[in-house]
């Protein structure tokens, strides 16, 4: 059962916490949101009987050839309840001049649970579920006299759209990958009549042929609590061709999915902030709560290029 208790939900907070945007964070285009109305379930997952051919002559006085009949599996999903907390104590209050407290607390908390998200999804991306090949040396897209990053990428492209009859859509790079590639020659040279110096994200879809050109710029300390920070790239020096759905679709295929329950108010999407007296602490405590499952609905729809950079 879920531990939240509804009568302390706040509205306004809450409409804080949805309209919270970090444009860094990339894990719910890569894995869209599919709402769902219990906390646990399944999904289907169809076969590939549409892409067999049949013998559709039909003689006279003969029967229609009937078709082989679908095959569905079904995969689990159940979302856990990721939530974090924090305290505005009254001493805080009084020393505050005037700023907004609440919305202050009520972002930190989003961000917090959101970048959870990200890495969460990168890490399934990037831990060997996806189908990937680790470059090196010559063959990392940093090393502008040998690497030919379009040529790779084409590559994969007819691998993708064979595994899942649809070809990518989605090149989405970390940081330093973009670093590279909006420098790279081969690429540059490309546009030498119609652009000068480094090339933007737009340019570089148009380089790639794709739909989306992603730039994963999500960071992370990398200390233990407590420890002096050290901030580092959550997508590290990697890249992601997929094909991604802009938004749930039934019966057609996709890279992953995050499941959101709504639980306790469909309207809030899934979001949910809470606001309480802890008089104990003479404080007033803001939760936000998301409950969700991200899953690898089709792995044979993307191909990550490790250490694609330097």
């Amino acid at each position: 059962m879920a531990d939240i208790s509804l009568q302390y939900l706040d509205q306004p907070l809450n409409n804080v916490s949805v309209g919270y945007q970090n444009d860094d964070y990339y894990a719910e285009r890569l894995f869209p949101i599919a709402p769902v109305m219990k906390q646990s379930g399944r999904y289907w997952v169809y076969g590939k009987e549409k892409f067999r051919q049949y013998e559709t002559v039909r003689h006279a006085g003969a029967e229609a050839r009937e078709i082989a009949p679908w095959t569905l599996s079904n995969n689990a999903y159940f979302c856990d309840d990721h939530s974090l907390k924090d305290k505005i104590s009254d001493e805080e209050r009084a020393n505050s001049d005037g700023v907004d407290l609440e919305i202050n607390t009520t972002e930190n908390l989003t961000n917090a649970v959101l970048l959870d998200h990200e890495i969460r999804v990168a890490n399934l991306v990037l831990g060997g579920a996806v189908s990937n090949t680790t470059l090196s040396g010559t063959s990392q897209w940093s090393d502008y006299v040998n690497s030919d990053p379009i040529s790779a990428v084409e590559a994969q492209k007819t691998v993708i759209k064979k595994a899942i009859a649809k070809a990518p859509n989605t090149l989405a790079v970390s940081w330093p990958v973009f670093s590279a590639l909006r420098q790279h020659p081969k690429i540059i040279d490309r546009f030498k009549y119609t652009q000068v110096g480094v090339l933007d994200p737009e340019a570089l879809k148009t380089a790639f042929g794709l739909d989306n050109f992603w730039v994963l710029g999500a960071e992370y300390d990398t200390a233990n609590e407590g420890q002096t920070p050290a901030l580092d790239f959550v997508w590290g020096k990697h890249a992601l061709l997929a094909y991604v759905l802009p938004e749930p679709r039934r019966r057609e295929v996709t890279l992953g999915y995050t499941f959101r329950w709504l639980f306790g108010a469909p309207e809030l999407s899934g979001t949910l902030v809470k606001r309480y007296r802890q008089e104990s602490k003479s404080a007033d405590v803001i939760e936000v709560h998301r409950y969700d499952d991200i899953q690898l609905v089709a792995s044979a729809g993307g191909f990550v290029f490790l250490n694609a950079t330097a």
